[in-house]
């Protein structure tokens, strides 16, 4: 009897793991594609600033609050089963519909600018001049955008994000002496900190996150709301810990003289070429996961707000007429990558800082559209909810005014 049971707990345990693995989708792969390239190489920058004691504390902060606006974006998915730019359009009309899809598609073409250079730093490490570097990530990232069906993308890269785990030998090969950890912790709070707070949070939760989760479940197979909720959190488990990860490596790396022009090199050159070959490789992945991600997600943004119309689920939004406008797109960030001539660290900051400052004006939107009955049915957030959701916008308002002030 006592077998018996142990073999149905054993079923039930294995059940539960493979039903998790199944799980896995849009969520783990927007969440680990938000720790992009400019995402990671501004934890560096942030990390070299030795005041992880906030910095890891605001991520723990953030981790519920990513949680909470993904999961109310996957509510409005199951809600309306159309795509969010459809959604926003019947719900605030045309206008504002045009409005937000431009903005955030020029807020996104920033971002793509910090994928293409992150990831040409990491081919450039291996021997690979910088022009030839920027133009064979542009051919990668526009040969899988361009595929017809958007489950096989998703499937793909979420195989490869897997790589991104490769941060975290890295960050065991540095052998921090004590005091270098006593050093990462030392700094207290002072001007900079709010705009490196700024920029925190808009890597944490970017507005084209938002996109993509709901138009990402719209076309893909998530099928019930508990396997998106557990999509979604071990998406935000795991972008924790990475974020964590790199910024450790920053802050416990001696020194921080080069780490805005170029963190690549001066990880290089503080901690040794493995490690530097490691953190490019890191580097790349992150890059190649956002480019495609981010794209798709513009893509999804202008194709409902100014190509309206019914489209097949399976659909990559980058086929037929957006092609070309897709092309330009990723064509003119690959462009600004080859001629760019802000130090890396910097823009790295300030990409993450722009979306953040849209932030509130998003979570606007999708409150507005989450609270509405008629759009949600008996889906609609209530009275609680909504005032949590006030709450993260009132937090992005504050960030977004210390940020400014002190920047």
């Amino acid at each position: 009897m006592q077998n018996l049971k142990a073999t149905v707990q054993k079923s039930r345990r294995r059940q539960a793991i493979w039903l998790l693995i199944l799980a896995i989708g849009p969520g783990v792969l927007g969440l680990a594609a938000d720790n992009d390239a400019g995402g990671m190489l501004s934890y560096v920058v942030t990390g070299a600033s030795h005041h992880l004691t906030w910095f890891i504390a605001a991520l723990v902060l953030m981790a519920p609050l990513t949680y909470v606006v993904q999961e109310l974006a996957l509510r409005v998915a199951f809600a309306t089963q159309k795509p969010y730019g459809q959604v926003i359009r019947h719900r605030l009309g045309h206008p504002w519909s045009r409005v937000n899809g431009l903005v955030l598609h020029a807020l996104n073409m920033v971002i793509l600018v910090t994928e293409f250079l992150g990831m040409a730093m990491g081919e450039n490490m291996i021997g690979i001049p910088w022009p030839v570097a920027v133009i064979l990530a542009f051919a990668i990232v526009l040969a899988i955008t361009s595929w017809s069906r958007y489950q096989s993308v998703e499937r793909l890269l979420l195989w490869i994000s897997l790589l991104n785990l490769i941060f975290i030998p890295a960050a065991l090969l540095l052998h921090p002496s004590p005091g270098a950890w006593r050093m990462a912790f030392s700094g207290s709070f002072t001007p900079t900190i709010g705009f490196l707070m700024l920029s925190l949070a808009g890597n944490a939760m970017a507005p084209w996150m938002i996109y993509w989760q709901q138009n990402a479940v719209w076309a893909g197979q998530v099928r019930t709301l508990k396997a998106g909720r557990q999509d979604i959190m071990l998406g935000v488990v795991a972008q924790v810990v990475m974020a964590t990860v790199v910024l450790l490596i920053g802050g416990l790396t001696p020194g921080s003289g080069a780490v805005f022009a170029d963190p690549l090199r001066w990880l290089v050159a503080q901690d040794g070429r493995l490690v530097g070959d490691m953190f490019a490789l890191g580097i790349f992945n992150a890059g190649f996961l956002a480019a495609c991600t981010i794209s798709l997600s513009s893509a999804w943004m202008v194709r409902e707000s100014w190509a309206p119309g019914a489209h097949p689920r399976q659909e990559m939004p980058t086929r037929g007429g957006l092609f070309l406008l897709h092309l330009v797109t990723l064509g003119v960030a690959a462009a600004a990558a080859i001629f760019l001539w802000i130090p890396i660290g910097t823009l790295a900051l300030w990409a993450q800082a722009l979306g953040a400052l849209w932030m509130p004006i998003s979570l606007v939107t999708l409150g507005l559209i989450a609270r509405d009955r008629r759009t949600m049915g008996p889906m609609a957030i209530r009275w609680r909810r909504q005032l949590g959701l006030a709450a993260i916008i009132a937090l992005f308002i504050g960030l977004a005014v210390l940020g400014l002030t002190t920047a």
